[in-house]
């Protein structure tokens, strides 16, 4: 590499990082100043009990907006400086799938929408069940969050071309094609949904950390994330 070479690199790197500040300041800006007004009309006006009580849910959702993206800044500062440590270990897709789909069971519910794991085989893979489960949740609640009420949602685990497969799919409105292409971006969110749009590069780093891929595939009234993992040694087809 040249000098200049590499000072065209530093300087897009330099350009990155910058941006990502930006980005990342205007995502905690938003819920800390909406947690701000509220507690200001706590403390001046006098709510009448309903007022209150949604004020104060609305204030949860705040704080667990400013949780989960205080987590995906910090996964992704790992990711980006490599300490992010992942295991290597056999685990059982199916078995994952369905806990996570069973954890996220009320949320569909208060949504009218359906989860269902399809295949009931153990499906073994090698990777980190923790992060994988991080993974599916991502890719749940990215479903749940980005389509209508009633729609169904389908985890499918199976053995694709001796390749663990896990596919959540949704039949949704589809995602747009422009937007499809940038789906895995950083702070890349695809309609009017509140979110960081941090969720989904983090699954894909994760994925990629264990050796495996995610990829989309969409058509108008489909979606589906497709994760494929390594297979412990002997597993076929």
């Amino acid at each position: 590499m040249t000098l200049e070479e590499m000072r065209g690199r530093l300087a897009r790197l330099d350009d990155a990082r910058k941006e990502f500040i930006a980005n990342a300041s205007h995502e905690l800006r938003t819920p800390i100043f909406s947690l701000g007004g509220f507690v200001e009309l706590l403390d001046e006006e006098d709510p009448d009990p309903e007022a209150r009580a949604e004020f104060v849910a609305t204030m949860r959702q705040q704080i667990e907006r400013l949780t989960k993206l205080t987590k995906d800044l910090l996964d992704l500062s790992k990711l980006d400086a490599d300490a992010l440590q992942v295991r290597t270990e056999k685990m059982d897709l199916t078995g994952l799938a369905e806990a996570i789909a069973e954890e996220f069971g009320p949320t569909a519910e208060g949504h009218s929408s359906t989860i269902q794991v399809v295949g009931s085989e153990p499906v073994e893979a090698l990777g980190d069940p923790e992060r994988v489960q991080q993974i599916i949740r991502i890719l749940i609640d990215n479903a749940l969050s980005h389509t209508p009420d009633k729609t169904r949602i389908t985890v499918t685990s199976k053995l694709q071309q001796g390749e663990p497969t896990l596919i959540v799919a949704d039949n949704g409105p589809g995602i747009d094609k422009e937007v499809a292409a940038r789906v895995f971006e950083r702070f890349v969110t695809g309609d009017e949904v509140s979110g960081s749009g941090l969720g989904l590069s983090i699954a894909r780093d994760l994925t990629r950390l264990m050796g495996g891929s995610l990829r989309l595939s969409a058509r108008p009234g489909h979606t589906e994330f497709i994760l494929r993992l390594a297979a412990p040694s002997g597993v076929t087809a």
